[in-house]
This record gives structure tokens, sequence and C-alpha cells, in this order.
């Protein structure tokens, strides 16, 4: 037992950060304890692991609401010996450590209601003038009492270890020796407090989706603790819940539900254990196409033109600008609606529905392929929490003898290291494939001969480079038994950087990239002149497999006609809504613009302030964009009975 005396700095700060880590850890473990029942098959080595790894998460909070402790305790002067600065400090630290083990402790109560951590919508709460509001607070200390019982003995523990970890006074200030050690300690503790919130040594930060790396996403809660959810959300801004239409009227009008994935048009030969390969090509709008750009003597892609002339092809749409926009949509059919990406937002711990979680549900093998640095845009979190088990990047290849220099393994082989790969697993296998090559400053290997007079630009090159690539990966994988069983679908995550042609230089061009599928066997080859766009291919991918589980998404049924095209997107505080006939950008509340659909160049405002003209077309924008963002709010998109 430590008694009330006063000891050395780096003591104090090491007795009362380790004690706090244990009680942060163990009112984050109280909300499994409390709400046994919502977590079901968990062994008990399991849960320890979960424990243990939630010990990466506490230490972020550890230190988030210490830095009163350990920058002013550490400081190289001697003011911090002063008796009543020691006491602010003392004061700060228990008043910021009892705060965030509150927030713990609410949420144990808390989660039973939204099935995740509290976010940032905790402000939102916080600031509202509900007039239930205080009533509400009342009945939460009413009837959870034994809440406030465990607080305050959590509290009294930081009180007593804080009482009992005075601050030996130094004398040796005039010693320069004393200020060289004091520096040096100060300029070490701050190393290592960044190092704490980053997570580690990692590239890329500890996120709230990183939490998916551990465990799927049901038990995510058990992982992160609510201070570091609160902290995380909290960076990007809140959505507004929308009441453009009754609670009860909006799915009569729009609803995201699929029952059943029928499909009456394009299958050639039914089939329902057929391998699924999806490529998606970094940076590929359909600008750097031949296939969608014919007239034009010359093409970068000769044999992906190939490919396509033998696949059902759509005029397909992105529907977000970045990669790490790219995967929520395409494997989850949720479209990129919000000012900051979906892994990044507060909203990353929600619930979604993936086709690759059903694909595994019903016997599939599920990979993700990806050559770049292991946890590039968190792909491997967010992969992982779509369905998608194995992770291949960088480190799974493990050979930099083939790396670019920046952002991993050069395409070439990596493709062919995936093609031997898959060629290992049982059917019948579902793989997303993420190429890299064709991304800024478009390294290529020293060994690969550019001698093509089209390409003319590093960027170009880089294109060329990548439909080698890809006719080498075809040539290799048709040699395979799996590979007449397959449905290649081919995509990309965004458009290409450079721009040559002014059909893709405006608000519409700036999303179009290709959108296919091959299997000469299986579906028609032919080139259909709808729009589709990310958020479709899932649902469409289940069609065809004739898997009629019910599932959340956005997007259409690209095999059923009864489906009608449309599209949608938000950048610049811009949104843009198709029906397939025409092409709106609305502010959220009123319509600015509407064009043809086959004005590709968005030349023709044919909007002229009446409102009445266009009802219909804004009703289904708004019905989609309150359904967005209600059920982002409350954490509602993915289907329940």
């Amino acid at each position: 037992m430590l008694k009330n005396k006063e000891i050395n700095l780096w003591k104090v700060i090491a007795i009362r950060l380790s004690i706090v880590l244990v009680l942060l850890s163990l009112s984050r473990w109280l909300l499994y304890i409390f709400n046994i029942n919502s977590f079901n098959n968990i062994s008990t080595n399991e849960l320890i692991r979960l424990y243990l790894v939630g010990f990466r998460f506490d230490i972020y909070t550890l230190i988030i609401f210490n830095i009163p402790l350990i920058i002013f305790y550490t400081i190289p002067f001697k003011i911090k010996y002063n008796t009543i600065y020691k006491k602010i400090i003392d004061i700060l630290f228990v008043i910021t450590n009892s705060t965030a083990i509150a927030l713990n402790l609410i949420d144990v109560i808390y989660y039973r209601y939204l099935d995740k951590r509290m976010s940032s919508e905790l402000f939102t709460f916080l600031k509202g003038s509900d007039e239930n509001q205080g009533s509400l607070v009342l009945n939460f200390i009413s009837d959870f009492w034994f809440m406030f019982v465990i607080f305050f003995v959590f509290m009294f523990l930081i009180i007593l270890i804080t009482k009992r970890t005075k601050l030996k006074e130094s004398h040796y200030f005039n010693n320069k020796t004393w200020y060289i050690r004091q520096s040096a300690g100060f300029i070490v503790i701050v190393a290592l407090s960044i190092l704490g919130i980053r997570g580690g040594f990692q590239l890329k930060p500890i996120n709230l989706t990183t939490a998916t790396d551990y465990t799927s996403p049901k038990n995510i809660p058990l992982v992160i603790n609510t201070p570091f959810s609160i902290c995380m959300s909290s960076t990007s801004s809140a959505l507004e819940k929308i009441d453009f239409f009754e609670d009860d009227a909006i799915d009569s009008i729009y609803s995201p539900i699929h029952y059943n994935f029928k499909h009456n048009r394009f299958i050639k030969k039914e089939t329902t254990n057929s391998n699924i390969v999806m490529i998606i090509l970094e940076s590929f709008g359909q600008e750097m196409i031949g296939y969608y750009n014919q007239g034009y003597d010359k093409s970068l892609t000769p044999f992906l033109d190939s490919l396509l002339n033998e696949s059902l092809t759509f005029d397909g749409m992105a529907n977000g600008r970045r990669s790490i926009e790219a995967l929520p949509s395409i494997f989850c059919g949720l479209p990129s609606l919000m000012s900051t990406d979906y892994p990044s937002s507060r909203y990353a711990i929600n619930r979604l529905d993936g086709f690759g979680t059903i694909l595994k549900e019903k016997g599939y093998k599920t990979a993700f392929f990806h050559g770049g640095n292991n946890g590039t845009m968190s792909f491997n979190s967010t992969s992982k929490s779509s369905g998608f088990d194995d992770y291949y990047g960088r480190d799974e290849y493990d050979n930099d003898n083939d790396f670019d220099g920046t952002w991993g393994i050069y395409d070439n082989p990596f493709l062919q290291y995936t093609a031997s790969t898959l060629n290992q697993y049982d059917e019948p296998f579902a793989a997303v494939i993420f190429t890299l090559s064709s991304h800024h400053p478009y390294s290529l290997p020293e060994d690969y001969i550019i001698n093509d007079s089209d390409a003319n630009t590093p960027f170009e090159n880089t294109v060329r480079y990548v439909d080698n690539a890809l006719r080498d990966f075809f040539n290799t994988v048709s040699n395979y038994e799996w590979f007449d069983n397959t449905i290649f679908v081919i995509t990309a995550d965004h458009v290409n950087p450079e721009h040559k042609f002014e059909t893709y230089k405006n608000m519409r061009g700036s999303y179009r990239i290709p959108l296919a599928f091959y299997a000469p066997q299986i579906i028609e080859s032919y080139n259909v002149d709808e729009i589709a766009q990310h958020i479709d291919l899932g649902v469409s991918i289940l069609s065809i497999l004739n898997i009629n589980d019910t599932i959340l998404s956005f997007g259409r049924n690209l095999f059923d006609s009864i489906g009608e095209p449309s599209f949608m997107s938000f950048s610049n505080n811009v949104y843009q809504y198709s029906d397939g006939k025409h092409f709106m950008q609305s502010d959220g509340d009123e319509i600015k613009r509407i064009f043809k659909n086959s004005d590709k160049n968005l030349s023709k405002n044919i909007y002229k302030n009446n409102a009445d003209d266009w009802r219909t077309l804004d009703t289904e924008f708004k019905a989609r964009l309150q359904q967005y963002n209600n059920r982002m709010i409350n954490n509602q998109l993915y289907y329940t009975e």
C-alpha cells in the first residue's frame, strides 16, 4: 500500500497512469458484463484476447486525457514544484480521468439502445433543447443508480492515488545536469505520448475502423472505449436528421431494402456457385479506356478493350472521388454523401450489410488483394469489416525487389502472385483485387520497356503498363480449372487525374468509370446504355448467383429490368442525382441545375425554377437522402427483421 508521502517525478507519473489505465480497461469491460446477451458465442480465450487488444485504444485515451499531467509535470522548470501549481495539476488529473471513466460507464447502458459505442452525437444531445431532455437524464439516474455507485468507487480510487503520490521537490535547480536530464526526459515522454496516440509505429494512426483488424463489427465495442470513439468521431462533422417525409411514409417512396435478387435479363446460364473476382483499377476513368471512346485512332488499353468487348458493360459511375470512398460503396452499397469519407467519419463503427459477408455465410472463401503498404487507406480494416477475411498486401507478398518505392508492389508481379494464391483456394471463392501502379508518382519497373508513342505522360505510361499486367493476369488464370466458372467484375475506384477530352472535365465526367461483368459462359456480352454505379455491384452479384437473402443497399440490381437507373454523389457541398433520364444538382434543399442525361458535357441547364415540373425527380432524390442520413445517424444501415 502506497503511503501518503512525496516521491520522485517519474514514479508519480508511472503510478498514476498505470492505475488509471487499469480503471479505464475495467470500465470498458463493464459494457460486456452488463450486456452479455448482446455478445453471443464468444469463448473465454477470445474475451481475454479482446480485453488485451483494447489496451491499445485505452492507452490513446489515457494520454489524451492526461496531457496536463504529462506535459505540466515534465517541463524542465522548477515551477512544477510550486504548491499551488501541483494542486491545480492534481485537480485536473481527477477531473479529466473521472470524465473518461464516466463516459465508458454511461455507454454500459447507452449501448443497448444504439448497438455501438457513443460517438460525438453525444454533443448533439447535450446541446439539444428537447423538453424531454431533463427528464431523460433524471430517469437514467433513477433506473441505473448502480452505475453511479461504480463511478464513485472508481472516482474515489483516482482521488486516493492522487493523494498518495505527491511530487517530491528537487534541490538541484542550479545544477546544469538537472536541467539536461529534465529536458531529455521531457523529450522522451512527449515522443512516447505521440507514439501512444498513434497506436504504434504502423503506417496510419489508429482510428475507428482499426478495431475491425481484431474482431467482427459486432464485437468492436469490446475493443474500443467510449472516449476514443468520441474523440475520433468529433473530428468530422455530424449529419443532420432530415424530415422531408413522414417516417411512416418514407419507405413507400423509397426503401433501400432488397428482398429478392431476381434477374430477368443478360443471363445466359443459371449459376449458384460461380467464383467472383472483382478487379478495381486505380485511377482508371472511362477516359483512359479505348472501349469507351470509340472513334479515336489509338488506345492505351488494347487488352482491356478486348475484354470489355466480350463483357456486359454499363456507363459506370463512381460514387466518390477517392479510393477510401470507393470500398464502402462497392462492398456495402453505401454512397459517399458526407463531407468526409465513411471510414474516417464518426459513423465508421456502424454496422453495414456487405455482399462479402453474405457470400462468406454461403460458404465462399473471401479475400482482398492490394499490393500496397499494409494499412493504406484503411483497406485492411474496411475489407475485413465487409466480409473479406483474408488480406494480402505488401507484407504478405514479402519481396521488396518488386517494391515501387512509394505505394507498394508493382501490379504485374502482384497480379501474378494473386493468380497463384487464388489457384490454391477451394471453390467457390470471392476475391477483390485493387491495383495501384497507375497512382502518382507513376513508377514503373526498371525492366519495363516503354515503347509507345501514344503514351505521352508518366500517368499514361502506367495505364499502358496496367493494361499489360491485366493481359498477363488473364493469360495465367485462363489456364486454371476455375476460370470458366468465374465471374470477373471490372471497375475503378475513381477517375484519372489527367484529362484529354472535354466530356470528362465536368461534374458528371469526373465520376465516369468502367463497370463491366466478364463471364462469356454465364453473362451476355452487351453494351447497355444505362448509367450504373458502384453501389449497384453488390446486389447485382448476389442476383447473378441466385442468392435471395435480404440486404440493405442503396444500389439497384442491374440484372432486373424493374430497377430504374440512378446515380448519387456529393462533392463540394453539391449533391448530384440522376434517374437515368435527367442529371440534377442540388444543395440538398433546392434544385440548382438540371441537364438531360444525353448532355454528357452538362452544357445546357434546362431547370427553369419551376419545382412542379421536377417534383418527381426531386422527391426521388430527397427520399434517398433522408434514408441515408437518418439511417446513418441511427445505425440502421443493415437489414433487421
